[in-house]
């Protein structure tokens, strides 16, 4: 556990790392007048390692490792508000998790203005025709991913909860609905990666696995967040438990699950299993789930654990590129790391509390 808390700690910093030669190309491109992304310094990666770091954080924070994370992630945010805030894409709001914890933890109020640009960014961006947000707008596409709902929604909900601020919380239950309506596979009940609301086309392939992912945990960490008495949250919170009821059902003998559920021949992919997995150990913490779904995914935790080496998680896909083009390479990224360390410490949390108190 230690030596994934040092990498996360490595990664949060320096992911994605470039070398000379990145930059060089980049600026060629610029001088060509090319089009070029820009560098993103607070993207969805460094987001998951954010959290996972946080809570870490939350069960040790009397600890000289407490210390040296909170530090990490001064510096990780830090960085970002020195630059004015500046976000560039929706997946950026997955930051905003770990970035509420750090005002709560310390009281600085920079921390909480940064949490407010995010929202605002949130609030300004271009909606298609169900008021749901679009990926990349500049494409012009309409695409919806469901990647979005793990990426916005968390973030959305817990600055609602916690600042009191009901905008927030309703644009990301406008968003999970539209995806239950727009999104998914009536056959299976799985999600399409995506999908175009003024056409009402879905796009991508059903079922693949670090989609489902996402979208579990972006419904698991709203129901943790939002008030039972509103109209809504029964409503996902039904939809939720079908979901991970047909999800459980693709589970491998050995507790993983295949990069695309359906194809149980195919290669596993611990970052799909380690978001799953998370999501359904959050909402057995929270009560929306009950224990019969508890022995899967300690079952797939115990397999995990088999995957780390030197502080990664390996067998994680590598990342996606679009609709339908999921490179067939398997490697450690953050993606696996992050969702599988926040795993880990919810559930040791939960063994902690479950342990016999001894006898003087």
């Amino acid at each position: 556990m230690e030596k994934m808390v040092k990498e996360a700690e490595y990664e949060l910093l320096h992911y994605p790392e470039r070398n000379t030669g990145y930059y060089l190309k980049r600026t060629v491109r610029m001088l060509a007048g090319r089009k070029v992304e820009p560098v993103d310094k607070i993207n969805w990666p460094n987001g998951l390692l954010a959290k996972c770091l946080v809570d870490y954080y939350m069960q040790n924070k009397n600890s000289e490792e407490a210390r040296i994370i909170l530090n990490c992630l001064k510096k990780y945010y830090d960085r970002w508000i020195r630059r004015g805030c500046k976000m560039h894409y929706l997946d950026d709001a997955f930051s905003g998790m770990a970035l509420i914890d750090l005002h709560q933890i310390t009281g600085e109020e920079k921390y909480k203005k940064a949490a407010d640009e995010m929202a605002d960014f949130l609030f300004h961006h271009e909606l298609d025709g169900a008021g749901s947000l679009p990926y990349r707008p500049k494409q012009k596409n309409g695409y919806i991913f469901a990647d979005m709902i793990g990426m916005v929604c968390p973030f959305l909900c817990k600055y609602g909860s916690t600042y009191e601020d009901t905008t927030a919380i309703n644009l990301a239950v406008t968003q999970i609905q539209n995806f239950m309506e727009f999104g998914m596979d009536a056959k299976t009940g799985l999600p399409y990666h995506g999908y175009q609301h003024e056409s009402g086309v879905k796009y991508g392939i059903i079922g693949w696995g670090r989609a489902v992912g996402w979208l579990l945990i972006g419904m698991a960490e709203t129901l943790a967040y939002i008030e039972e008495t509103r109209p809504s949250y029964e409503i996902i919170k039904q939809a939720y438990r079908r979901i991970v009821d047909k999800v459980e059902a693709y589970q491998l003998e050995g507790g993983l699950y295949s990069w695309q559920l359906g194809a149980k021949d195919g290669p596993v992919d611990t970052s799909a299993t380690a978001m799953i997995l998370y999501a359904i150990a959050r909402s057995l913490d929270t009560g929306v789930l009950i224990g019969i779904h508890k022995s899967r995914m300690i079952r797939g935790k115990e397999a995990l654990y088999h995957s780390i080496k030197d502080g990664k998680i390996y067998g994680c896909l590598a990342e996606c590129q679009g609709f339908s083009m999921y490179p067939q390479i398997y490697d450690a990224y953050p993606w696996s790391l992050a969702p599988a360390l926040s795993l880990f410490m919810l559930t040791r949390e939960k063994e902690k509390e479950n342990e016999p108190r001894k006898k003087n």
